[in-house]
């Protein structure tokens, strides 16, 4: 009996172990189009693209939206987690193991329509205007590198979206957004699509896209596992349904065709 027993409990630890290993807590912040909370569910173009690799994966992935600096400590500190949608950037390249790439459009600095006084033909002319920045956010350390200072060339605000306010009430020159998000940073602040536009195209080679970031001692083969999925995903066009349902549009346009309104607001 006491062998019997024994060997239940070796079995009830082990199928635990398993399933522990198999299961991941994905967080992320609120930050449409890629992941957002509808109806009580994280949803939007990356979640729902890294809930299907889960699924294909044979992975049990539970979503968790939190602030972003709080998702990103949680997913740094606990094992069997990871980050959604992240920024690939130089300073995280070690944090994490990296699953990807996921959607993204370039960053681009806004301007109130009004403003013909802000012209910017370079980033050096940035210097000369006030930038708004989300606490946290990727852009923050392009412009350190670019040699930026907080409190002179940017404002950094923690709630997010709460920069947009201090560019409607004229507090702020510029923010910062892409194609993908601009209507959601805009439409909370009663601002419509045609009283912003870009001023500037970010281009630097440290912002490398969002990602999946998982926790460093998440087993190599859910790592392997997941990018396979997500490769499988885009090869066989499953992702197509999904931005159809998020994007506004799904077009390509050679990098040759692109101008600061096709980058910046998919014009």
């Amino acid at each position: 009996m006491k062998l019997k027993r024994c060997c239940i409990a070796l079995l009830f630890a082990s199928t635990y172990a398993i399933g522990s290993e198999q299961s991941l807590t994905i967080y992320t912040e609120e930050f449409p189009p890629y992941n957002f909370l509808e109806k009580g569910v994280v949803v939007g173009v990356n979640a729902d693209i890294v809930a299907m690799a889960c699924k294909m994966a044979n992975l049990t992935c539970k979503f968790a939206l939190y602030p972003w600096k709080r998702a990103m400590t949680l997913s740094l500190k606990h094992e069997h987690s990871g980050l959604v949608s992240t920024s690939r950037l130089p300073s995280r390249e070690q944090q994490f193991q990296w699953v990807g790439p996921l959607i993204s459009s370039p960053g681009c600095f806004y301007k109130l329509t009004e403003r013909d006084d802000i012209q910017i033909n370079n980033k050096e002319e940035l210097a000369n205007y006030t930038v708004a920045l989300h606490k946290g956010d990727a852009y923050e350390e392009v412009l350190k590198q670019w040699g930026f200072k907080e409190h002179i060339n940017y404002i950094l605000f923690s709630e997010k979206f709460a920069e947009i306010k201090a560019f409607t009430e004229g507090k702020l020159d510029l923010f910062i957004a892409s194609a993908n998000s601009l209507k959601f940073h805009i439409q909370n602040y009663r601002l419509r699509p045609e009283q912003v536009v870009p001023a500037y195209y970010i281009d630097d080679p440290r912002l490398g896209g969002n990602y999946l970031a998982l926790n460093k001692r998440v087993p190599q083969t859910l790592v392997t596992q997941l990018q396979s999925a997500i490769d499988e995903i885009y090869s066989k066009g499953l992702d197509l349904p999904i931005k159809e349902r998020y994007l506004e549009t799904i077009t390509q346009i050679s990098e040759q065709e692109l101008s600061l309104e096709a980058r910046c607001t998919h014009q």
